[in-house]
């Protein structure tokens, strides 16, 4: 079978957990389209093809370069879907230029023969944020019509494609997000990670980990260490790492941390994380929590997973399903600090922290047993299979 995957410039992670996956059958070519910084990763696959359609260029670049580098993208990956023989075209994360994304490159596939299916990551990330609009929910409604075959992560998107975009069930499959097999991991010690942070060893530890947007919830953890420290005597560390994605929530955010009340217990490191400095911070860390107010599914839990990290979410989207209560972490009502501070309290009793290197095996071997990239990738192949 011929496989190419067209990234969109998107989430890496999930990139190569899935090609990864896919390799694993021997007799299938795969193709992977997408920035050129990621090339060196797939080198060690013998099936797999790396064709780089964009060129990472550093910051500050000039508009013009900017625009060239746009329109090459495209025109290289138009190129490629008329060119090549009919297989499957699996695009992942078409939300760049939407009208681009969502219909020309999509239209084309289809024009040429090719097989087109759409990993859903966000059913309408729009709506998720915000910021929706007409335009963005007539584009994603072509773009479902045009797919073949459409995976989402979990029943509950499987649920809302439906609902909201007349999407036949027939054209749906569920397959699992699998564990982050990509982040480098060097061995480091929750003692070395500690003395890079400047913690000690006695701190309990807190790690926000992800974007820094309103739906992600981080005010509603901040606002939950004041009721830790007042009502419980709970007193705890937060490290905050991540890109800001709105000035005016980060700004909020930063405001709400600088509350005396707080003693200084947040260091906020609003930035990109290098892949070589994400284990750090997951050592350093007692437990990550992730108080979104919504979402469908998170690569962070799978992060998590990958370092044997308890999480404490709030029960939107899969993550009832994702995280185990009382063996790989806790559930906690969504946008509640009151509720976010007593478990968190709870969980500094519990055994999963009091013996959290024997929580982090246990956790990650239970992980890798049911995110297997693997067995994600032999399913990926029968929904191929399975479109007519």
């Amino acid at each position: 079978m011929n496989i190419s995957v067209l990234n969109g410039t998107g989430q890496v992670d999930y990139m190569y957990g899935l090609v990864s996956g896919l390799a694993c059958n021997q007799n299938d070519t795969i193709d992977v389209l997408d920035v050129d910084l990621t090339q060196e990763l797939f080198s060690d696959f013998k099936n797999v093809n790396y064709i780089p359609v964009y060129k990472y260029i550093p910051r500050p670049a000039s508009l013009s370069a900017k625009a060239i580098n746009v329109a090459r993208y495209y025109l290289l990956q138009i190129w490629f879907l008329v060119s090549h023989k009919p297989r499957i075209i699996h695009f992942q994360w078409l939300d760049r230029h939407i009208i681009v994304d969502r219909i020309i490159l999509p239209s084309v596939a289809r024009l040429f023969g090719h097989k087109v299916v759409l990993t859903v990551h966000n059913i309408n990330a729009g709506k998720r944020d915000n910021r929706d609009t007409l335009l963005n929910r007539l584009t994603l409604r072509i773009l479902y019509h045009l797919a073949n075959k459409l995976i989402v992560h979990t029943p509950q998107s499987k649920t809302e494609l439906m609902n909201e975009f007349p999407v036949p069930e027939s054209k749906i499959e569920v397959i699992k997000h699998g564990m982050n097999n990509r982040v480098a991991k060097k061995g480091i010690t929750t003692a070395e990670a500690r003395l890079h942070f400047g913690l000690e060893k006695e701190d309990k530890v807190i790690l926000f980990f992800g974007n820094i947007d309103h739906y992600k919830g981080l005010d509603i953890l901040i606002d939950s260490l004041l009721i830790l420290n007042s009502e419980f005597n709970c007193h705890v560390k937060v490290l905050i790492a991540g890109n800001s994605k709105s000035p005016e929530y980060t700004a909020d955010i930063l405001g709400k941390a600088s509350d005396p009340k707080l003693n200084g217990c947040i260091d906020a490191r609003i930035m990109y994380i290098p892949d070589e400095d994400v284990e750090l911070y997951f050592m350093a860390s007692d437990c990550i929590v992730l108080p979104y107010r919504n979402i469908y599914q998170s690569g962070v839990i799978f992060m998590a997973y990958t370092f044997g990290l308890p999480l404490i979410v709030t029960d939107v989207g899969n993550f009832r399903n994702d995280v185990i209560q009382g063996k790989t972490g806790f559930l906690v009502k969504p946008e509640d600090p009151a509720d976010l501070a007593k478990v968190i309290a709870e969980y500094f009793k519990t055994e999963l922290y009091t013996g959290l290197d024997k929580t982090r095996e246990d956790i990650q071997n239970w992980a890798w047993q049911n995110y297997s990239w693997e067995v994600i990738g032999s399913k990926t192949r029968e929904s191929y299979l399975s479109i007519k």
